[in-house]
């Protein structure tokens, strides 16, 4: 059998233990900060078989964020380098945004046959290192 006196001792010794640790084990554990990723923001607009813009340059590393408008035909952003597939709906804002993570010069094109000049509706991403 236990004394009261040891069970007293007890009980202040796991009060004090949670009084001196418990914050740190009610605290949920934390990922260091990262460094934030660069946005750039792009309005691209498709009508007359072409987009505007057509070459769109950016660093490597940064989250290249599209607003897409139609304005004659619903048309489809496709930048296969990427696996990328927008639809653009003819007279709506179509949002979009990836992490352009690798060097070069890739092509878009309109994928959705709009027309005669669907074939020339091309662009270019140029990521610099």
């Amino acid at each position: 059998m236990i004394s009261i006196d040891k069970a007293a001792n007890w009980l202040l010794l796991a009060v004090l233990a949670l009084i001196a640790f418990g914050p740190a084990l009610a605290e949920e554990p934390t990922e260091p900060a990262g460094e934030e990723i660069p946005v750039k923001r792009i309005k691209m607009y498709a009508e007359n078989w072409k987009w505007s813009p057509d070459v769109i340059r950016v660093k490597q590393g940064t989250k290249l964020s599209i607003e897409f408008e139609s304005f004659d035909a619903p048309h489809a952003f496709h930048l296969k380098a990427y696996g990328i597939k927008v639809s653009l709906p003819e007279g709506k804002k179509t949002h979009y945004e990836f992490v352009v993570d690798k060097a070069g010069e890739f092509r878009w094109r309109c994928s959705r046959p709009c027309g005669n000049g669907c074939p020339k509706m091309r662009g270019k991403l140029i990521v610099l290192e």
